[in-house]
């Protein structure tokens, strides 16, 4: 992604990245997001405190 993201974009790439059950590397890999940048935003939604709506795999694995 080149463009400047918002929070609300960064609460929907995040999402995603739970839900993946991908390593952040591996995430960022595909999504073409530099690691350090996806850390830097996580931060800043970790000291936000927001909720992260998350979609539970109802298979049973982890």
């Amino acid at each position: 992604m080149s463009h400047q993201w918002t929070m609300e974009d960064f609460e929907s790439i995040y999402s995603r990245f739970k839900s993946s059950g991908l390593s952040v590397m591996d995430f960022c890999s595909n999504e073409c997001i530099r690691p350090k940048r996806f850390y830097e935003w996580r931060s800043k939604l970790l000291r936000k405190g927001g909720f992260i709506p998350v979609k539970v795999n109802s298979k049973g694995q982890v």
